[in-house]
């Protein structure tokens, strides 16, 4: 109101409102530092006028330039409130994300485990792909999956099956009837058009249990590359699936990677996937899981370059390994001349 007012009261002072604009545009769209350089422009422009009209009195520059420099002033408080609001928004929003998907330990249940995960929309971290791990006294459990669509939506979608399956995944009695109770779980909240791919595994001594409801086939990596597809399809969470397990081979020397369909959705410019070949093979037998999901990102970044299409999808990558297992102390032999000993 007071810039208003003694704006009016000099005609000539109107320029004012102009060299305020850019400061006040910074401020809401392009944060602090933006606005601190465009203030000062506009204090430079306002200061230089007297300089090219001589034909205006020094009293009107005086106040052009204390307008300036006030509105400057004003347009910068309001960035950096703007900023620091942002700031907390940008937290409570991680913390959200690290709530609903907690990064996975390196070691679990005695398997090892790494795991790298991408959202399709740059301000988050969650999207449509979700994973969790459960140590269950049958051994770990974990889930994959994929919800249709991306955004908000898709979020709140992840979220209610994630939340199914941290209170089932140690109850259930087998990977079956965890699938259905992942279903008529997030039932509730399902649209007419809604499902959700999943994976399900449970790691056993010399193997690993799977259901696998319409989700990408995990790939064994041994000697080679094998793809683990189910005997028989199974419909996604959401269409009415009829969830069954079966058994593959999982020995201590091997890994199985886990993925969504990010992965094989990443085209080069010619709409070809990355190949399942022996670059894919050597990525994946490196020393430990971390390096092999950092080579295994860097192919796929390769094969990405220059791709004709700027479609992103959202990826989730799981490694697992049985962990190696730790031999007992052997005991000390007890001498045959012991009165407590016992045949």
């Amino acid at each position: 109101m007071g810039l208003a007012l003694a704006d009016a009261a000099y005609a000539s002072v109107s320029l004012s409102a102009l060299l305020l604009a850019g400061p006040m545009l910074a401020a809401h769209l392009l944060g602090v530092r933006a606005t601190a350089v465009a203030a000062a422009t506009a204090l430079a422009m306002a200061l230089l006028v007297p300089a090219m009209d001589d034909g205006s009195e020094l009293p009107h520059h005086l106040v052009r330039a204390l307008i300036v420099v006030t509105g400057g002033l004003w347009a910068l408080v309001t960035a950096r409130t703007h900023a620091r609001h942002h700031a907390d928004l940008k937290r409570m929003t991680r913390i959200a994300e690290w709530a609903m998907i907690p990064a996975l330990p390196s070691e679990l249940g005695g398997v090892n485990l790494a795991a790298h995960t991408r959202s399709s929309a740059d301000s988050a971290r969650i999207g449509g792909d979700l994973h969790d791990a459960v140590a269950t006294p049958t051994g770990l459990r974990l889930i994959i999956g994929d919800v249709k669509g991306h955004g908000l939506d898709a979020a709140h979608l992840s979220a209610s099956v994630l939340a199914a399956f941290r209170r089932t995944a140690a109850t259930a009695p087998d990977l079956a009837a965890l699938a259905l109770d992942l279903d008529a779980g997030i039932a509730p909240v399902l649209e007419p058009e809604d499902f959700v791919t999943v994976l399900l595994a449970e790691f056993v001594p010399g193997g690993v249990l799977l259901v696998n409801c319409g989700h990408p086939a995990p790939v064994r990596i041994d000697a080679r590359l094998r793809a683990l597809r189910p005997p028989r399809p199974c419909r996604p969470l959401g269409l009415s699936p009829d969830p069954y397990v079966w058994r593959v081979r999982l020995l201590p020397s091997d890994r199985l990677l886990l993925y969504t369909d990010g992965l094989t959705e990443a085209r080069d410019c010619e709409g070809s996937e990355l190949p399942f070949d022996e670059r894919l093979h050597a990525a994946l037998t490196q020393p430990t899981l971390e390096e092999s999901l950092h080579d295994l990102l860097g192919l796929l970044r390769r094969h990405t370059e220059g791709s004709c299409t700027t479609v992103v999808d959202d990826l989730t990558l799981i490694l697992a390994q049985p962990a190696p297992v730790r031999k007992s102390p052997v005991a000390a032999p007890v001498s045959e001349d012991r009165h407590d000993r016992t045949d």
